[in-house]
């Protein structure tokens, strides 16, 4: 009898296990992506004449390279606690991509399919979120060499999230977020660490009152997707110091599957700056839009998609004006951004891939005659 009571203890303990196991999950997930390219940059103006080209092992091409985590355990009454943990890398060499262990993503929230999901950490704008709906390139094929506020280093520290369910194809999101403090304690203009003396008991003169300069950011989006269409629109505003004004960026965009072919349309401007552009070609394109408060920009993509021989086609087009031209900015030194490319991407399973790309820019950062091009073949493998 007690052995009969002790084995339907045990079964009772592993069936309560298996439930556990089942209303709680946990995924590992990556991206692995490689090959050779060919990358070459000429500035030819002004009597400079400069050249830089590089071949080789390229990394990250269609996808970023990462692992991460995400997660997922059931509360009850169709409620969710979900969170992901995400870090990129560089595969040729096996160096993480950040100093940040998580960069590319660290959030935890609450999902239902009635209420929306709410998350907090590390986050995607509602820019990046509704860029995604358009046929893109990859590399100096990329929108985000010409579109602020849609590009991947639009990622969001200190970020609160919402999303809504979906309704008849329709999801709005909202992103607020503190960036961070970007002025600290001054005295004399300089900071705290560049005066040891004031621990001392020094006599400082000309000190000047503690301040707090804090940048915060504000991103909202709507998003439409039903069928063979596909629709949005965003707006990214980055409070900037006391001193400055406010970076923001709205985009417009839109896709039609035509089955044939699946045609994207984008349309964007930025004020005051370029949201996301921290890196670029050798960082020509982020220096020029940070030097004026009041840059503007006005930007295009189309893009074009067909399915061809078990794979996928794609060219695109992006181009970008500026006031950079004018006589008080950078004058004849700047011009308008244009950007070119055509690629196939063939699956060889639904995990693994293969591809090949060629593009061309000009102007590229607006510094007029910067010119670029790129070509490469590759292997993405996704687990």
């Amino acid at each position: 009898m007690k052995k009969t009571l002790l084995a339907a203890a045990l079964l009772a303990g592993f069936a309560t296990a298996g439930v556990a196991q089942a209303e709680t999950s946990v995924t590992l997930y990556g991206i692995l992506d490689t090959g050779y390219g060919y990358q070459s940059y000429k500035y030819d103006r002004g009597g400079i004449d400069a050249t830089s080209k590089s071949s080789g092992l390229r990394s990250g091409t269609v996808n970023g390279n990462r692992f991460g985590l995400k997660g997922s355990e059931d509360l009850g009454d169709g409620l969710r606690a979900i969170f992901q943990l995400e870090q990129g890398f560089d595969l040729g060499t096996g160096a993480g991509s950040s100093t940040k262990q998580f960069h590319r993503q660290a959030f935890v929230g609450l999902s239902s399919d009635s209420w929306g999901t709410f998350t907090m950490g590390r986050q995607y704008s509602a820019g990046v979120e509704v860029g995604n709906l358009i046929v893109n390139g990859w590399n100096l094929g990329d929108v985000d060499k010409v579109f602020g506020g849609t590009g991947y280093g639009n990622r969001i520290d200190n970020s609160f999230k919402y999303v809504t369910p979906d309704f008849a194809g329709f999801k709005f999101v909202a992103l607020y977020g503190s960036e961070g403090s970007d002025a600290i304690d001054r005295v004399n203009g300089q900071g705290w660490a560049a005066v040891p003396s004031i621990w001392d008991g020094s006599e400082i003169t000309d000190a000047e009152p503690a301040s707090r300069e804090r940048t915060s950011r504000t991103s909202v989006g709507l998003m439409y997707a039903n069928g063979p269409i596909s629709a949005g629109a965003s707006y990214d505003r980055s409070g900037q110091t006391k001193n400055e004004k406010a970076i923001t960026s709205w985009n417009l965009n839109a896709a039609y599957d035509f089955e044939v072919v699946k045609l994207g349309l984008a349309y964007g401007q930025d004020r005051n700056g370029k949201l996301g552009w921290a890196s670029g070609v050798d960082g020509l394109d982020s220096a020029p839009s940070v030097a004026f408060t009041d840059f503007k920009s006005n930007n295009y993509h189309v893009g074009l998609s067909a399915p061809i021989g078990g794979g996928t086609l794609y060219a695109g087009w992006s181009y970008s004006t500026s006031n950079l031209d004018d006589s008080d900015k950078l004058g004849d030194d700047a011009g308008n951004i244009s950007t070119y490319q055509i690629n196939y991407f063939y699956p060889l399973s639904k995990r693994t891939g293969v591809y090949t790309y060629a593009s061309y820019g000009k102007n590229l950062g607006y510094v007029r005659d910067l010119k670029g091009t790129e070509a490469g073949i590759g292997l993405n493998h996704k687990f």
